[in-house]
């Protein structure tokens, strides 16, 4: 039998990720009236403030990152109040690239599903 291949990231995803770029999935919502996402956010070291000051993005594989599960009501998302009524169910942080995979297998999302934001509906 053969076994499933390891869930691994795009190289540009992984790439954006280590230099401390946020990515977002878009994921089923609870109810019909929201749409939902899982937003990945590296999380910033004081020697990524001190690279910004110096004009510079520091690439870090060792970043850990929070995970969020939010969902946001439909009609709002193209206004300044994408934000009321939203509601966050997840927030967690994994420690390092490994634990970030794990993670993302516990909610059911493939790494390879997740996007710039820019590059979505993504209303932040």
């Amino acid at each position: 039998m053969d076994q499933p291949a390891e869930a691994v990231f795009p190289t540009d995803k992984l790439s954006a990720l280590r230099l401390g770029r946020s990515l977002v999935a878009e994921v089923e919502a609870s109810e019909p009236q929201y749409r939902a996402w899982i937003e990945i956010r590296p999380l910033q070291t004081d020697a990524d403030d001190a690279a910004q000051r110096q004009g510079w993005t520091r690439n870090d594989e060792r970043r850990s990152f929070r995970l969020t599960h939010c969902e946001y009501v439909t009609e709002r998302l193209d206004s300044w109040d994408y934000d009321i009524g939203s509601n966050e169910t997840k927030r967690t942080v994994a420690t390092d690239e490994a634990a970030l995979l794990t993670l993302l297998q516990d909610w059911g999302v493939a790494p390879d599903r997740f996007a710039y934001p820019w590059d979505t509906d993504f209303p932040a």
